[in-house]
C-alpha cells in the first residue's frame, strides 16, 4: 500500500544531521519523480530466529525516514535489520520519507514469520503416553475444547477412571486453529494475554492423586493428521506436587478424535 501526500517540512541540522543531507537526484528533471519509487525491499517470509532486513531507496533533497512496526519498532535509516526475529516481530511495517521539496511518500508490508519446523526423536503409538516412574496410560477420547474462563485452547485426552492429559495452548489460538511446528512449554496455564510469542504450550495431568505440571522451556511437537491435531514430545520433565515435590519424565503422540 502506498500513500503520496504533501506537506511542509524543514529539517534542523541538530535534529536529523544523519537521516538529512541535499543533492540533486532527478528523474527526466522532476526532482520528485524519484520519489514514487520509494518501496520497502525486504526478506520476507521468516522463519523465528532469522535475521529481517528493511531497506528503502536513498531519496534526493533535504529529506528525514521514519518507520514503525510491531513489537515497538522504528528507525531513522534507510537499513535495517533485526536479528532472532520472533513471532512478536510478524505484522505491518511502515516507512515514510519527507522531502523539503517534494512532500512525504509512504510505503508499507507485512513481515511473516513461521514456526520452526521438526518431529521428535521418539515414537509412539497414537493417544499414548508413557512415564519414567509412573504407569503408562492410553486414551480412547481426545477432544479439542475452548476453555472460556482461560480464553484459551485445550486438547483433553481421557483414558478411563483418573486417566487423563490437557494440553493448553496460548490464547492467540483460541479462535485459529494451531500452526504446525516447534512450540515450547511454559509451566503455568495462565498464558501472557499480551506476549505475541505464541507457540507455547502447557502440559498438565493429575495422575495418582498427583498434579503435574510441565517444566519450561521444553519443546513440543504440533502438527495435523489430516484435518485432525497432533500433539508429540519426547522426555518431557514434568514436576508433581501434593504436598511433597516429584519429578516425572513424559513422552506422547497425542492426535485429536
Amino acid at each position: 500500500m502506498k500513500l503520496i501526500y504533501r506537506i511542509c517540512f524543514f529539517c534542523l541540522t541538530s535534529f536529523c544531521f544523519i537521516a538529512c543531507s541535499k543533492n540533486s537526484e532527478t528523474v527526466n528533471g522532476d526532482p520528485c519523480k524519484i520519489m514514487e519509487n520509494f518501496k520497502i525491499s525486504t526478506n520476507s517470509p521468516l522463519t523465528i530466529g532469522e535475521t529481517l532486513t528493511l531497506n528503502v531507496p536513498e531519496i534526493g533533497g533535504y529529506r528525514i525516514y521514519s518507520w514503525y512496526g510491531p513489537n515497538h519498532f522504528t528507525s531513522q535509516y534507510t537499513e535495517n535489520s533485526i536479528t532472532y526475529v520472533n513471532l512478536e516481530n510478524e505484522g505491518w511495517y511502515y516507512a515514510t520519507v519527507t522531502n523539503d521539496e517534494c512532500g512525504a511518500t509512504t510505503d508499507s508490508v507485512y513481515i511473516d514469520v513461521k514456526l520452526v519446523q521438526g518431529s521428535p526423536s521418539c515414537t509412539l503409538a497414537n493417544n499414548t503416553i508413557s512415564y519414567s516412574n509412573l504407569n503408562d496410560d492410553s486414551f480412547t477420547s481426545v477432544q479439542k475444547h475452548i476453555e472460556s474462563t482461560l480464553s484459551l485452547l485445550s486438547l483433553e485426552g481421557s483414558g478411563g477412571l483418573y486417566s487423563n492429559l490437557t494440553i493448553y495452548f496460548h490464547p492467540f489460538w483460541r479462535d485459529a486453529e494451531p500452526e504446525d511446528g516447534i512450540y515450547y512449554t511454559t509451566n503455568v496455564p495462565l498464558f501472557d494475554q499480551v506476549d505475541m510469542n505464541y507457540n507455547k504450550v502447557f502440559v498438565t495431568t493429575t495422575k495418582e492423586s498427583i498434579y503435574w505440571a510441565s517444566a519450561e522451556g521444553q519443546k513440543v511437537y504440533i502438527s495435523h493428521v489430516g484435518s485432525k491435531l497432533q500433539v508429540r514430545f519426547c522426555d518431557l520433565t514434568m514436576g508433581g506436587n501434593n504436598g511433597n515435590s516429584y519429578t516425572t519424565v513424559a513422552s506422547a503422540n497425542i492426535v485429536e478424535k
